[in-house]
């Protein structure tokens, strides 16, 4: 592993200030500074500020040279990362329809050290007594892309049905927190800071029964504060469970053999407690079999609105008037159907400007016989499904697909796409020629707007073949290109270490709050190239059920300086920087 120095620049006046260097950042619970009253911004940088060739990444070509071997290699490091998670559950050979769903994760950095954790959500013996199997699953990341598990030390081992989960700092004390969206008792639990967390559930107010399905942490309303959009799939999944055979095979009911399910929204009142105010805000009539949700500003106003993509029913987004209340705009808006007008089987979706343009676009992934979507964002806030015209469909039509997200796999300042796949059902090939329960996952390459299917060349990461739902897409050895981790049912994770030969640069960037909420989600970056615009928002809770992608990535081609930086902050402050230099991971701290 490539190590960096760590650099810390606190500009005073008309100076700046030298501060730390650490040549071998360790693993080590570390407390996060508070923030003082009146602080210039704060930029820390995890490589030297010259860009001598000793400082690149190992990847990477010194800034200026052209590699002449550049390439995409995806490496399985399933073995190597010591992730070794085991997903269970237990169905007593009833077909419960939760059993399909599990689960999501998500990557947390639970000890602030600067590399980021994983997260696994697990299932449990399903029944009229549930029974406990294997609990969820936290490991800490020791560096040198190899993991130790901590869930038991730390306390985030809970052992109900999870599906989905959020990752934010809700309290805004620095350390990030865990919400755990379950079939049964939902979980928040609170990071002491000191390698452990509370669960802190009953206190806060935000435990409801249902199956729970994506959560998000968003401040809706625009006072600094996370508030909680946690949505649910269907009513009574095992104690009104219908049996359903095809040809003969017993399989799994769908969702419209059940009633669907309302959400819900509560509002952090500041004091470690959350107010239920589904109803105030707007969306208690609404009840949609929910599975992936994001929290994104998709019309540009400044607030914060909702996508919700269901399973055989419409989509729905939540527009925000800045107030946090709603109303559903999807239809109008063009997500709730594709462009034949058919209600797909959505599993998950994420969000990025994959064009460029400015504003968040959508990628949903859906059930087999259907193409995933890809829904392009006209800049107004109107949305048209592209996916044919694009390629971002793939060649995932026959395939029931889950996890996704958003990435820049070559560094060259365009999003490609990551799709983890597999159906529903072990037995899936009694009935079924054209699909399998175990589905190799897919990597779409974006090339000026179009996608190409590069997920035969790259390396040996595409080639494990499970019955994959979540994923996370994070840079975990801080070399600044982006690896992705992938849940998959009834098996081990695969682990996916992004190896790209590539000669182009890059820029990461934390974000840190002072009156917008601490960890920034929400919070907008633009990053200005010569020639192109580069857009992202901080996310907490996207793809399928999981949470991922805190700290932001932006590939930046061939270009050796950021001529310009503008944040929009999540409570509408903005800030410009400018003439910053790249391959650097920078933090920065609101004025």
């Amino acid at each position: 592993m490539n190590r960096f120095f760590v650099l810390s620049l606190i500009c005073v006046g008309m100076g700046c200030t030298e501060t730390t260097t650490k040549e071998d950042q360790k693993k080590t619970t570390s407390v996060a500074e508070p923030i003082s009253e009146t602080p210039p911004s704060v930029l820390t940088s995890n490589s030297p500020a010259s860009n001598s060739r000793a400082s690149q990444p190992a990847n990477s070509s010194p800034i200026g040279m052209a590699a002449s071997d550049d390439r995409i290699v995806l490496t399985d490091y399933s073995s190597e990362s010591l992730l070794d998670f085991q997903h269970q559950y237990d169905g007593k050979g009833q077909k419960y329809i939760l059993e399909a769903l599990a689960s999501g994760m998500a990557t947390i950095d639970f000890d602030a050290d600067g590399l980021m954790d994983v997260y696994f959500l697990n299932g449990a013996s399903i029944g009229p007594q549930m029974a406990e199997l294997l609990p969820n699953a936290l490991y800490r990341n020791l560096g040198d892309f190899q993991f130790a598990r901590v869930s038991e030390l730390s306390g985030t081992d809970d052992r109900n049905f999870s599906t989905g989960v959020a990752v934010a700092d809700y309290d805004n004390d620095g350390f990030s927190d865990i919400f755990v969206n379950n079939y049964g008792p939902d979980r928040l639990f609170r990071n002491n800071g000191d390698g452990t967390f509370s669960d802190l559930t009953e206190t806060a107010k935000v435990s409801r029964m249902e199956l729970g399905a994506g959560a998000c942490f968003f401040d809706a309303d625009g006072d600094g504060l996370l508030d909680l959009y946690s949505s649910n799939y269907v009513k009574s999944p095992v104690e009104k469970n219908v049996k359903r055979t095809t040809n003969g095979n017993t399989i799994y009911p769908g969702p419209l053999d059940f009633e669907p399910e309302n959400d819900f929204f509560f509002r952090n009142e500041g004091d470690g407690t959350f107010t239920d105010l589904t109803r105030e805000c707007g969306i208690a009539e609404i009840r949609t079999t929910s599975m992936g949700t994001v929290a994104t500003d998709y019309d540009n106003d400044g607030d914060i609105d909702l996508v919700i993509v269901n399973d055989l029913d419409r989509n729905v987004l939540l527009e925000n008037d800045g107030t946090g209340k709603f109303i559903d705009v999807g239809i109008q808006r063009g997500i709730a159907f594709s462009f034949d007008g058919r209600r797909n089987g959505n599993m998950g979706v994420d969000c990025a400007d994959y064009d460029n343009n400015g504003s968040m676009d959508l990628y949903t992934t859906t059930f087999s016989n259907e193409f995933p979507v890809l829904y392009k964002n006209d800049g107004t806030g109107n949305f048209s499904d592209v996916t044919l015209a694009t390629g971002a469909g793939g060649r995932m039509k026959p395939h029931a697909n889950w996890g996704t997200s958003f990435l820049d796999i070559e560094n060259d300042g365009d999003k490609d796409l990551f799709i983890a796949n597999g159906h529903v059902d072990p037995n899936v090939q009694l009935w079924a020629f054209n699909t399998s329960w175990k589905v190799a996952n897919s990597v779409l390459l974006n090339e000026a707007g179009k996608f190409k299917d590069i997920s035969t060349t790259v390396g040996s990461g595409l080639l494990p073949v499970e019955s994959s739902r979540g994923s996370v897409a994070e840079d975990l050895d801080n070399d600044g290109d982006i690896d992705l981790v992938v849940l998959n049912s009834l098996a081990t994770p695969t682990v996916i270490k992004n190896d790209t030969v590539s000669s182009n640069n890059w820029l990461e960037i934390r974000l840190v709050g002072r009156t917008a909420c601490r960890d920034a989600t929400g919070s907008r970056v633009h990053v200005y190239l010569d020639g192109k615009t580069l857009t992202d928002e901080v996310h907490s809770g996207r793809g399928y059920q999981s949470s991922f992608g805190q700290r932001l990535s932006f590939g930046l081609g061939k270009s050796t300086t950021v001529p310009k930086v503008k944040i929009r902050w999540s409570d509408g402050k903005e800030e410009n920087l400018s003439e910053l230099p790249v391959n650097q991971l920078l933090t920065i701290i609101q004025k």
